[in-house]
């Protein structure tokens, strides 16, 4: 019953015009991000070009141009780029954030306890949540860094020129990155998805307590912008000290925008979305048994 009621949810999550509407809506934004990024590599190469021929065929500062660094999770001088990593809570949520809150509202959440059983239904409707929060933010990236890499090609990082890439040694996976830059994507899209997954599985966790759906698509968005200003309003005061980083509106940009962030950060939001979100799959679930055991 699980395994039926998990392909409706996906199929119900993936297959409906508020998924498709977001995809677009995330696509539009990464490719004409690449139009200002493209743009800056071939003033870049012209420039390059030009230093060739003045100073000898060798060219140093060719490895500043790379696909990993004009992708629009590798720069940050786009609006595409800036406007993409402040959006993507609801890019995130808006799939299918709304679907709990509507189907309470419907009756059909009764009718699927009913059928499905508490938990199956619960827990399909967890997976759905976090896949098509996942595949809406990630799957515009993914798009994006294939067609960039049309373009550009994929010039292993120098660390050498760390200022031209915006990763330092203390950066997150700033090892990985130089040593293995597609593999440093492919862990920050990883974790992207992870976490897009779990900021949209809280919209049932909103839905608990918010009757309103617009309101519950919303929530996780402005709850990660007050947590984004109070980390720049009230830890980060003083401009002579090095922070990290805690916001993930900023630590899930694969490019770091300010300040460094650190595995014990992305680990205890990572551990403490779930848990919250999570448990309000179990206790939704207990409701239900409650209730019928009264009626009963």
């Amino acid at each position: 019953m699980l395994c039926n009621t998990m392909k409706l949810e996906l199929k119900k999550a993936i297959c409906n015009p508020y998924f498709y509407l977001t995809l677009l809506i995330g696509l539009a934004i990464t490719f004409f991000s690449l139009v200002p990024s493209l743009q800056s590599y071939d003033q870049d190469l012209r420039s390059h070009q030009q230093f060739a021929a003045e100073f000898g065929p060798r060219n140093p500062l060719m490895q500043m141009e790379t696909l990993f660094n004009h992708w629009i999770g590798g720069e940050s001088f786009t609006p595409g780029s800036g406007n993409y990593f402040f959006l993507f809570p609801l890019l995130a949520t808006i799939p299918y954030g709304w679907s709990y809150c509507s189907e309470s509202k419907s009756g059909y959440v009764k009718s699927m306890v009913i059928r499905a059983g508490k938990m199956p239904y619960y827990l399909a409707k967890y997976a759905a949540l976090f896949v098509s929060g996942g595949l809406a933010v990630v799957t515009p990236l993914l798009f994006n860094f294939l067609l960039t890499a049309m373009f550009i090609p994929a010039v292993r990082p120098d660390p050498s020129y760390l200022t031209a890439y915006g990763i330092g040694p203390a950066s997150f996976l700033s090892m990985l990155f130089y040593a293995h830059p597609f593999l440093y994507v492919f862990a920050y899209l990883l974790i992207d998805f992870l976490f897009c997954g779990l900021i949209a599985c809280l919209c049932f966790t909103a839905s608990i307590l918010v009757k309103n759906r617009v309101v519950v698509v919303l929530l996780p968005f402005f709850l990660l912008l007050g947590v984004h200003y109070l980390c720049y309003s009230l830890l980060y005061t003083d401009p002579m000290v090095i922070y990290r980083q805690c916001s993930p509106m900023a630590f899930l940009n694969p490019v770091p925008t300010s300040y460094d962030t650190t595995w014990p950060i992305v680990l205890a939001w990572g551990i403490g979305l779930f848990l919250l979100t999570f448990a309000s799959i179990v206790l939704r679930g207990r409701c239900h048994e409650l209730k019928k055991t009264a009626v009963v």
